[in-house]
């Protein structure tokens, strides 16, 4: 009776564990300290999580006013559904740098790691693509100059 209790409670955890909805975590850098969690920094991680949450109000809201006018919400929806196709779902991401170019601009590497599954053998595996969001400083606040993965 008792080994049937705990053989019932060990499958309804697993099932738990093993159940619900993906969760994207950030991993840790392997040069964390250089970021300096700055405003720039804050503004490039909000545009990753509005990527991976599949969010293109939030994304297309951080991008410069002239960039808003040629990237649509349904526009940024159908991108990111033909980056899933082609590269699979994002399930964990990591800061890499940010690089080091004249004042004003500053662009910010991350990692994305994607899953995805071969179509001809049914194997999953992973790869990483790169995303790059490169930020000023104008009249006090930080502009997206430009984003792109890679």
């Amino acid at each position: 009776m008792i080994r049937r209790f705990f053989r019932a409670a060990a499958t309804a955890s697993a099932m738990l564990l093993l159940a619900g909805c993906t969760i994207v975590r950030e991993l840790p850098s392997e040069d964390a300290g250089s970021r300096g969690d700055t405003p720039e920094y804050e503004l490039a991680k909000e545009m990753l999580y509005a990527f991976i949450r599949n969010d293109a109000e939030t994304f297309v809201s951080k991008m410069a006013p002239k960039d808003r006018a040629s990237l649509t919400p349904k526009q940024f929806k159908a991108f990111r559904a033909e980056m899933v196709e082609a590269r699979g779902e994002p399930v964990s991401f990591r800061y890499l740098a940010t690089l080091e170019m004249p004042v004003p601009f500053r662009p910010h590497i991350w990692a994305v790691r994607m899953k995805k599954v071969n179509s001809q053998n049914g194997k999953e595996f992973h790869q990483e693509i790169l995303f790059r969001v490169v930020t000023a400083r104008a009249d006090g606040k930080v502009h997206v100059i430009s984003v792109n993965f890679l």
